[in-house]
């Protein structure tokens, strides 16, 4: 909702003498009203003001009457929006002055939908700080989605990548190099770092992907930026239940059980009219998914979630309003990571179970805006094997149990305070300035113990063991406090051109180390029209500090062993100790109190330049180079000859580069009906031994020296086109089309060492091609209810898009391509209350 209040007029206001009119029609991108939106309006030629208040109506429109002639600026506000402010308002040259504004976020309303770069409003207003997508709730119900979560939609947008393991790599950083607030305040698993998007997808009033976000407001990441706002309680009662009915498993003509059910309800409404609203929802999920190249039923993975989310909105005045959340989030995965080479035996279980609160206040001060938010939030997370016995690896087939179990608890605590002040002139330009502090405490309690690991050749002869020292008496324990302050301004120097200028100070206790952070953007109209805007911008950006890095050097120690042919005379055996260093150590380390030296935090330099054009009514493009270097990446590395001991070696030493060269059209079919085709040239590279690769909740054991080459989500060709079609009826047709190049993968020999470069171009999968669908259909039962059925078919060309490869050159069948998924369906049933 949004919450300053707002118009402004110049001193003559309501005086005797001529009077005008201004009335301004307020739009999405979808040419849709925008409700409640905010007006201010300043003189150009004044520096005393008075204030009136005028919020759009249901139609989009604010009037403002009793005007005097003069040049005037504008800036039209509404939370989920960018704010848009034009210095060009010339009143008394008629009666009436009317004038339409195009908000760059879609509007939020009951149907609402993904919109791409092309689909943003191109004008300048909007500065430098445009998303690479928007995610909103319909969209979840339209396209052909597998997962009914906010997440799977993601991969939509350029830049954004998911990689064999199910990860999100956004600008070519990993998801714990990335950043997730929602509603503002910081959702990441402070521990790891990863997102925990957990949400019902019918909470979720909007999602926004950054890669390049040019002001101070945004820390604590160094590849992209995920805003998620959820939906509060609308003006009048609304039920959905959704996807109850379940989907049933069949097998050679028999039904064998549920293969999945995700049955998911919200309601939302005032509770007092005009001053409380609630927003409830609900879900429930349990799927049994098949994994190809596995017999039933050792092929099948098990997933069983709940998923809890209130809302409550609160108005106190027309100055003043507040917002509540609740959540609860527990969740079992049963055979994570199944496939041919890891049979279910060898899998892990893992159970996680979160919780958040969270209070926000928006209050009017002095013409501005003061926002105040806390949230606590709570992450429990479980990983343990399917058994006690040793981990083996073969070169076709690993056998036994997964080698690791642990046992944490961490939890974010964060206080925020925002205020942005109403626009004024300076330096001949208008100013829209915001200034804030961000406090955060987090803390992590970690138990984790591991059983041996052994390495054997085809005939069964042993090569290596890996044996681990007793598990620590104590929980591993670590905490960090971390200060922030930003001041931002967006200077507009013309009506053509926007400066935007970020500044962002970030202390973390933990790492002993301060930063200021300098950021710098623009937009210009070289037509002085918004069809043409060119937009550039460059900035620093500094990763959070994950917890689970501070407590390495307690991590059990590893006895690795090494066997002759035989596999019985040891050759050598090794202790290796663990180590957390700076990059670049000044003096001997203490190794018993080696998780206090001080490491530099991860730093990257983002630019980029980008076009938007607006071709015609109907057509959009967006053009956007960026380039992302990034150093001081905490990679893990085995060294026999660290000031004279064998240690596994921690250091923030690592680096990445990403590049990438994005072109996005837009094609409106109709009023709410449009296909998207975006076409990514890109390039990622970087070191490969990350630590949450071998120290992160699914670890894997065997640590081998680090490589810089291409990283593991770096796909150099990617084309992808979707959308939405009205048919007939109230039909409606969803297609997702993807062709990309085959991730890389390494080679193996038999002592499961790598062979030559990691992750080559010449060692990539088959290229990727896929075509889904979604044909769905409303039908209305009565005045008060609806049902929807819809039907969805994944890859329906049945490409052969293979998911394992024989990587081991023991392996007889060296560089097998297989486990693709064929042609399948699926349905859906809604109810419409």
């Amino acid at each position: 909702m949004a919450l300053v209040a707002c118009a402004l007029a110049p001193s003559g206001y309501g005086q005797n003498g001529p009077s005008f009119a201004l009335r301004i029609t307020v739009q999405d991108a979808h040419h849709q009203p925008v409700v409640g939106a905010d007006c201010l309006l300043t003189s150009a030629a004044s520096a005393k003001v008075s204030v009136v208040k005028t919020i759009s109506d249901s139609q989009g429109i604010a009037s403002l009457t009793n005007l005097q002639s003069g040049s005037y600026t504008l800036t039209v506000m509404k939370e989920g929006f960018e704010s848009l402010t034009r210095t060009d308002i010339l009143i008394g040259q008629e009666p009436e002055t009317e004038i339409a504004i195009v908000l760059a976020i879609a509007a939020v309303t009951e149907h609402v939908t993904i919109t791409t770069p092309g689909e943003a409003a191109t004008s300048v207003a909007a500065g430098s700080n445009t998303p690479a997508g928007n995610l909103k709730r319909d969209s979840l119900r339209t396209l052909p989605l597998a997962l009914a979560r906010v997440d799977e939609a993601l991969p939509l947008i350029p830049g954004v990548v998911r990689s064999t393991k199910g990860e999100l790599s956004i600008k070519g950083a990993s998801e714990q190099q990335s950043a997730l607030l929602v509603n503002g305040v910081n959702a990441n698993d402070p521990s790891t770092g990863n997102f925990r998007l957990n949400l019902p997808i019918d909470s979720v009033e909007a999602v926004q992907v950054f890669q390049h976000p040019y002001t101070g407001e945004y820390g604590k990441f160094i590849g992209g930026l995920t805003r998620v706002e959820t939906r509060r309680g609308t003006e009048k009662w609304h039920f959905e239940l959704n996807d109850f009915l379940p989907d049933f498993r069949f097998k050679n003509g028999k039904l064998v059980g549920v293969a999945e059910d995700t049955p998911r309800l919200n309601f939302n409404g005032p509770l007092i009219k005009d001053h409380l609203y609630l927003s409830q929802s609900a879900a429930y999920s349990i799927a049994k998914r098949p994994v190809r190249g596995l017999p039933f039923p050792v092929n099948e993975t098990k997933t069983e979630s709940q998923s809890y989310f209130s809302q409550i909105d609160t108005i106190l005045s027309s100055h003043h309003t507040q917002t509540f959340t609740f959540g609860y989030f527990p969740e079992r995965d049963q055979f994570v990571g199944l496939d041919f080479f890891t049979p279910q035996s060898v899998t892990p279980n893992y159970g996680q179970r979160d919780f958040s609160f969270s209070g926000r206040d928006h209050y009017e001060l002095h013409k501005g805006l003061l926002e105040s938010a806390f949230s606590f939030r709570r992450f429990d997370a479980r990983v343990w094997g399917q058994g006690s016995e040793d981990q083996t690896f073969t070169p076709t087939i690993e056998q036994g149990n997964y080698f690791a179990t642990s046992d944490r608890r961490s939890s974010r605590l964060e206080l925020l305070e925002v205020y942005t002040a109403p626009p004024f002139e300076f330096l001949g330009g208008s100013h829209e300035v915001k200034g804030g502090f961000d406090f955060n405490d987090v803390r992590d309690h970690l138990q984790y113990d591991a059983h041996p690991v052994r390495i054997v050749g085809a005939n069964g002869a042993l090569i290596e063991t890996i044996e681990f020292g007793s598990r620590p008496s104590r929980r591993l324990r670590a905490k960090n406090n971390t200060y922030s302050a930003f001041l931002q301004d967006r200077w507009s120097l013309k009506p053509n051109l926007n400066i935007d200028l970020g500044l962002r100070y970030e202390d973390q206790r933990i790492a002993n180390e301060t930063n200021l952070v300098p950021r710098a953007g623009f937009a210009w109209s070289p037509t002085h029209s918004d069809r043409t805007v060119v937009r550039g911008g460059i900035g620093l950006f500094y990763d959070k500090v994950p917890l689970n890095i501070r407590g390495f050097s307690r991590y059990p120690r590893r006895t690795v062993t090494r066997y002759a042919p035989d596999g019985q005379t040891i050759v050598e055996q090794i202790q290796f100790t663990n180590v957390l260093v700076n990059s670049k150590p000044v003096a001997p380390l203490d190794f018993r109190h080696s998780d206090r030296q001080a490491g530099f935090v991860p730093l990257n330099l983002t630019w980029n330049i980008q076009l938007d054009q607006s071709i015609s009514r109907g057509i959009s493009f967006r053009a956007n180079f960026v380039n992302s270097s990034t150093r001081h990446i905490y990679i893990v590395n085995p060294e026999l000859d660290f000031n004279g001991t064998s240690a596994i070696v921690l250091r923030s030493a690592g680096n990445a580069t990403y590049r990438a060269l994005e072109l996005t059209a837009r094609f409106t079919v109709k009023k709410d009906d449009a296909i998207y085709v975006s076409y990514v040239r890109s390039r990622a590279r970087g070191d490969l031994n990350d630590f949450n690769t071998y120290f992160g909740d699914l670890g894997s054991p065997i640590i081998r020296p680090n490589q810089y080459a291409n990283l593991p989500f770096d796909v150099p060709h990617r084309i992808i086109g979707w959308g939405k079609i009205s048919l007939p009826s109230r039909s409606t047709i969803s297609p997702i089309f993807e062709w990309r190049s085959g991730f890389p993968f390494s080679v193996r020999d038999v002592a499961q060492n790598f062979v030559g470069v990691r992750n080559a171009d010449a060692t990539r999968f088959p290229r990727f091609l896929s075509v889904d669908a979604e044909l769905a259909k409303e039908f209305q039962i009565t005045k008060k209810y609806g049902v929807r059925l819809s039907i969805l078919g994944f890859n329906l060309t049945n490409h052969f898009n293979p998911r394992d490869v024989r990587a081991n050159t023991a392996d007889p069948q060296f560089r097998q391509f297989f486990a693709s998924y064929r042609r399948y369906f699926t349905g859906g049933f809604d109810i419409l209350f």
